[in-house]
């Protein structure tokens, strides 16, 4: 489940402190020698006399080029976050943290059965869903028409009472059709005891609002299509809705199980990977030997050795491809580049390597710094998020059945297309892909002209970490022609930018400042 919560131990005098296994319950804290406060949000921190309101340039930077695995550091130099899976005892003598939960990639579940697995998930799943179904207030779900999202509700609306209504809140896009998926929402909608309601962000008050970074947002948001949902979650706030359930988490819950192919190659067992391979490209009309180099043999190929070659050619430039818009200065002060090398170096061991990378993608800070984020979209409307996925046993059993079991006759995720293929649409069952949100975004940051040109005509704070111009090179480009690499540096400047302004922050603090003492223990 998720929690997390401060318990005062009056017989020891010690506080202790534990955040749930995937951080979706924040715990923020400050420390010093003469103090310790904590809180759920960092704000209420920033009240206390003794916590300054610097911000930190490490964060900063790790924040413009979307690197999220730092999981302490929060945008202010003075308050701190506790991992996900951690637990924390303060007494007036030390500070001790341990890990008290993590996914083992070496454990395995062998059933004697294709359908025997199909049934172990489907238990696993109404489990998870059932038991973030108790609620006294009116409870819905974020339906986008994607796998996670339709199953969720399904299977909600399978395991509610049928006196009971599940309502449904959907982004839609009128001027984006590449972004809009109603043909795949309507064909999960059309059920009795689900009320659906459609929301249109495009009629919203901009990617930013000034006034929600004043009132519950204290920290920029990263994620490109924050507007819509805020706008999801106003809406259904309007509508008395006190639990929304979600399918966030559910691409690494579920497994692409991509890692069977390497696999396959490495065991000589050819003709079975050809197979798979031709189905595969069945399904996505692509060519086979397109799919053989990109989930075959690039997959052979150390991160370190790939890094080499890269900067032989001249084509090894990491930070200005994430940001071509940062500062050179403001990234050699803070070490950025050591830190990018740190953080996404990979292994290249083949056979284990199919459930190590699943493991990293369920445990990356990325999915606790979003579930922050939607934890104060939601708290600000009344709403409590609660999201399937995130369910230990369900996250447990997926990371420990064979890749076999997540990739089938050329189909990824295929356990829970199978599991809950007399539920879901066949529309939804097999649909190959995601849709992308890249056009109503780009629609979107395009209204934002007058904001975007400020940043670099009038950059006051934000020239400490961004070029201004490599700011007006991004904008020009991205008016011309949109791409995804100017568009999210765009955006990190209007994120940035505007949560400085309206927080009044100019201090920054210095990369190498003193941290707490904690003894770490595991």
């Amino acid at each position: 489940g998720a929690f997390s919560f401060v318990i005062w131990d009056s017989n020891e005098s010690r506080l202790f402190i534990a955040r749930d296994r995937l951080g979706v319950k924040p715990v923020y804290y400050h420390l010093t020698p003469e103090t310790f406060a904590s809180a759920s949000e960092k704000k209420a921190l920033l009240t206390l006399p003794s916590v300054s309101g610097a911000t930190d340039e490490t964060k900063i930077g790790d924040f413009l080029i979307a690197m999220y695995e730092d999981k302490e550091r929060t945008f202010f130099e003075s308050v701190m976050r506790l991992p996900p899976a951690h637990a924390m005892v303060i007494d007036s003598e030390s500070v001790r943290r341990h890990r008290y939960w993590d996914l083992d990639p070496t454990r395995t579940v062998t059933l004697e059965s294709d359908a025997a697995y199909e049934r172990r998930f489907r238990e696993l799943f109404e489990q998870a869903v059932e038991s973030r179904l108790r609620t006294e207030m009116p409870i819905a779900t974020s339906l986008s028409g994607g796998m996670d999202s339709s199953s969720v509700t399904v299977l909600a609306r399978e395991l509610l009472p049928d006196t009971e209504t599940l309502h449904t809140f959907s982004n839609v896009y009128d001027e984006a059709p590449s972004s809009d998926e109603r043909e795949f929402i309507e064909s999960v909608i059309d059920r009795e005891g689900i009320e659906s309601y459609y929301v249109f962000p495009e009629d919203s008050r901009g990617l930013l609002d000034p006034e929600e970074m004043q009132t519950y947002l204290d920290q920029p948001p990263h994620n490109m299509i924050h507007f819509a949902v805020r706008e999801r979650t106003r809406r259904a706030a309007e509508n008395d809705i006190g639990v929304i359930l979600g399918g966030e988490l559910g691409d690494s819950a579920i497994g692409y199980g991509l890692g069977v192919l390497p696999e396959l190659f490495w065991t000589g067992r050819w003709p079975h990977l050809y197979t798979e391979l031709r189905s595969m490209a069945d399904i996505l009309d692509a060519p086979v030997g397109h799919l053989f180099k990109h989930h075959v043999l690039t997959t052979f190929v150390p991160e370190p050795v790939g890094r080499w070659r890269r900067k032989l050619r001249g084509e090894y430039h990491p930070l200005l491809d994430e940001n071509p818009t940062l500062d050179p200065g403001f990234a050699e002060r803070i070490g950025l580049q050591t830190r990018y090398d740190e953080h996404r170096l990979r292994g290249s061991s083949v056979t284990p390597r199919a459930r190590k990378l699943q493991r990293r993608s369920l445990l990356t800070g990325r999915n606790a710094t979003n579930f922050e984020v939607l934890d104060l979209i939601h708290a600000a409307f009344g709403i409590e998020p609660r999201y399937p996925f995130a369910d230990a046993r369900l996250l447990e059993f997926s990371l420990a059945i064979p890749a076999t079991q997540q990739f089938s006759d050329g189909w990824t995720r295929s356990i829970i297309r199978r599991s809950l293929g007399d539920l879901l649409p066949e529309k939804i069952q097999w649909r190959p892909w995601k849709t992308a949100v890249n056009e109503a975004f780009w629609n979107s940051l395009s209204r934002e002209e007058d904001r975007v040109t400020r940043l670099y005509q009038c950059p006051s704070s934000l020239a400490r970490f961004l070029d201004p111009d490599a700011l007006e090179t991004a904008h020009r480009e991205f008016e011309d022609e949109p791409t995804s690499q100017n568009a999210r540096a765009l955006w990190r400047a209007l994120s940035l930018s505007t949560w400085l302004e309206e927080y009044g922050l100019n201090e920054t603090s210095s990369p190498d400042r003193m941290k707490p003492r904690i003894q770490q223990t595991d």
